[in-house]
């Protein structure tokens, strides 16, 4: 069996130490790079916008919200066309403003 390598423009997370949030500044997009949380990839703040904790009553309400979108839109079976429909977009408004 051949063994595995990885493309050399990619960085191994170890040697990484810096937190990797893109952030957008009037020079481009750079990396936060302050020091990371522990068995994370971001530091504390931004891991915090990332990852919601399972179980949490933010984790209920963006599965609602998904919920409530899947259901405006028809679920898997929403039919192909051109753009959203006007009674569309006043169901999607309408389950929007109802989760929050």
């Amino acid at each position: 069996m051949g063994k595995i390598v990885l493309p050399l423009e990619r960085e191994d997370l170890k040697e990484r130490v810096g937190c990797a949030y893109v952030l957008d500044d009037s020079d481009g997009r750079r990396a936060c790079g302050a020091p990371r949380r522990l068995a994370s990839s971001y530091c504390p703040q931004h891991h915090a916008l990332c990852y919601i904790v399972s179980g949490s009553k933010a984790e209920f309400k963006r599965l609602r919200e998904v919920e409530l979108l899947a259901s405006a839109v028809g679920g898997r079976r929403a039919r192909q066309g051109a753009g959203p429909s006007l009674q569309f977009l006043k169901r999607l408004e309408q389950a929007v403003r109802g989760s929050s």
